[in-house]
């Protein structure tokens, strides 16, 4: 038997032995039954979430929940988001699942639920070669740009010394205008981000600074959905170990997936 059939059996047997529970724990019920999951799509994020050629979403995220429909036997929907969207798309029953590179903190654990991790991205600092930062240090003096209801948003300010003038952006695609027309001086991002706007920007001679920290990400699902969050760390594990979720990271970061602890 197919890998989709086993999992959208084992989804079916699931929902059937929780469906008889508390309402908020038939969220895979309704899905099956329905034939259709909402994910949360953000594509202002190389290289988990972009506009491709056809100006179709694609990006590892994106792949990533084509997969998991894929594997479910159910239609995708994607649910386009900005970064600060993704949860409030969750909680407010806009999505069913949010993968959109969202990385597991014990802030968002309070409000939403995560699976395994299934990815991993490195928090930088990342600017000019022309301007002189090495460590944290250096950022004193410096402006420097973030998006909101990001990892970086949370981790950066503990390590910034007094005297750094940290602004926020709303939207991935504004902290990168900042950066490329000078705004400000560099940018906390995953250094995915870094890379991919040096190579669309070579004149700019953009380059990772240092490592701020490397953080692993997970599939949200709205608390109470336990069914469903049963259902997506089974096939989390099953897709780590057949090497199925290393090959999309890898085709879309272009660097190989580390090992990902369980929860």
């Amino acid at each position: 038997m197919r890998l989709s059939h086993l999992l959208a059996a084992g989804a079916a047997v699931l929902a059937l032995t929780l469906g008889s529970g508390a309402a908020d724990a038939q969220a895979l019920d309704r899905i099956l039954k329905d034939k259709k999951i909402r994910i949360t799509a953000q594509v202002d994020s190389a290289p988990f979430g972009i506009l491709g050629k056809d100006n179709k979403p694609t990006g590892s995220e994106i792949e990533t929940a084509r997969q998991l429909a894929k594997d479910l036997g159910v239609e995708l929907e994607l649910i386009q988001v900005s970064g600060a969207q993704r949860i409030p798309a969750l909680l407010s029953d806009r999505a069913d699942l949010a993968i959109s590179s969202l990385s597991i903190t014990s802030e968002r654990a309070k409000s939403v639920w995560f699976s395994s991790p299934h990815g991993a991205l490195s928090i930088v600092i990342g600017g000019p070669k022309s301007v002189n930062i090495k460590s944290a240090a250096d950022l004193a003096g410096k402006k420097i740009g973030m998006s909101r209801a990001t990892l970086e948003e949370q981790e950066v300010p503990k390590i910034a010394p007094p005297g750094t003038n940290i602004v926020f952006f709303d939207e991935h695609a504004a902290t990168q205008q900042a950066l490329l027309t000078g705004q400000v001086d560099a940018i906390g991002s995953a250094a995915f981000l870094i890379n991919d706007l040096s190579k669309k920007a070579p004149d700019k001679q953009l380059e990772v600074k240092f490592t701020v920290v490397t953080a692993y990400y997970g599939i949200a699902v709205k608390p109470g959905n336990f069914d469903l969050l049963q259902w997506v760390n089974s096939w989390v594990f099953v897709n780590k170990h057949n090497g199925v979720l290393a090959k999309i990271y890898e085709t879309h970061t272009g660097v190989k997936l580390v090992d990902l602890p369980a929860m």
